[in-house]
């Protein structure tokens, strides 16, 4: 009996590594027809992620590879309104394209008529009923743009930055002799003015001369000059600073902090070309 017992193990135990055996090499089979499948369908240009409803054109790991590119152009809204009456007196919608250089100068007069809120207004209007929030948000429908932040001033904190970075150069065709809520006396030809002049005639500008949008561009574009150049790379925090304590702006620190490389390139090209837009629709 005992060698009987002996024999059926021995022979379950040869059946049970030929089971093995079998099972191995069926399956040495099966991935050696799967690595011929792909390698047929590598070579014919076949692509899994096309099949699978995905885009030919991104391969894996695109998205955390590609940083999303940075804007080649933004808008700012740079104002003055009056220190007692808070008027507002002119402004600047200007967009700045980099790497050129290059700065679109719209400057409305404030008392052209707007379409806001459903009714027509003054932008000056606008700017009373409104405040800051209303007129970046009229004047962004009215030049189909978007002003990511503006900077502004009332009377003396305009003149005391002009002042801060040199005196301006106007040209006049013809000579003004203006007295009325102030005097204004400037020859023809080429005028070296600062800021209390400066603030003068371009309010002036509002009410008194044609073309006052290329005028106004024009004396903002003498004041671009002054501040945003290369010799003044190094003092762009100084000039933050005290942009932050003189003027009204919405760039917190944080922003600035965040735009830092963005405003050194700035100050790096300079201004290199200038535009001086007639029509919304130019900016």
């Amino acid at each position: 009996m005992s060698k009987n017992v002996t024999f059926r193990t021995q022979r379950k135990s040869k059946n049970s590594n030929k089971k093995r055996i079998t099972i191995i090499v069926a399956l040495a089979l099966i991935l050696l027809v799967f690595v011929s499948f792909f390698a047929v369908l590598s070579n014919s240009d076949f692509d899994l992620r096309t099949a699978l409803g995905g885009d030919p054109g991104v391969t894996a790991g695109a998205e955390e590879e590609t940083a999303p590119a940075e804007k080649s152009d933004r808008c700012f809204l740079f104002w003055c309104k009056d220190s007692v009456s808070n008027d507002l007196q002119f402004l600047w919608v200007t967009r700045i394209i980099m790497p050129k250089g290059k700065y679109i100068i719209y400057s409305p007069s404030v008392d052209e008529s707007i379409e806001y809120r459903g009714e027509y207004k003054s932008i000056g209007n606008i700017f009373y009923l409104y405040g800051i929030e209303g007129l970046e948000e009229a004047l962004e429908q009215y030049c189909d743009i978007d002003i990511e932040h503006n900077i502004g001033s009332d009377t003396e904190a305009f003149k005391q930055m002009v002042n801060n970075f040199g005196s301006v150069t106007v040209e006049l065709k013809e000579s003004i002799n203006y007295k009325g809520s102030f005097n204004l006396i400037l020859p023809r030809g080429s005028n070296v003015i600062k800021g209390d002049t400066l603030y003068k005639y371009l309010v002036y500008t509002n009410f008194n001369h044609v073309q006052s949008e290329e005028i106004r561009a024009k004396a903002f574009e003498e004041v671009l000059k002054n501040v945003i150049n290369e010799d003044n790379i190094d003092n762009i925090e100084k000039i933050y600073s005290r942009i932050a304590n003189l003027l009204y702006t919405d760039i917190t620190i944080v922003v600035f902090t965040e735009m830092c490389s963005y405003i050194n390139d700035l100050f790096i090209t300079g201004v290199k070309e200038t535009v001086a837009a007639s029509k919304p629709n130019q900016i």
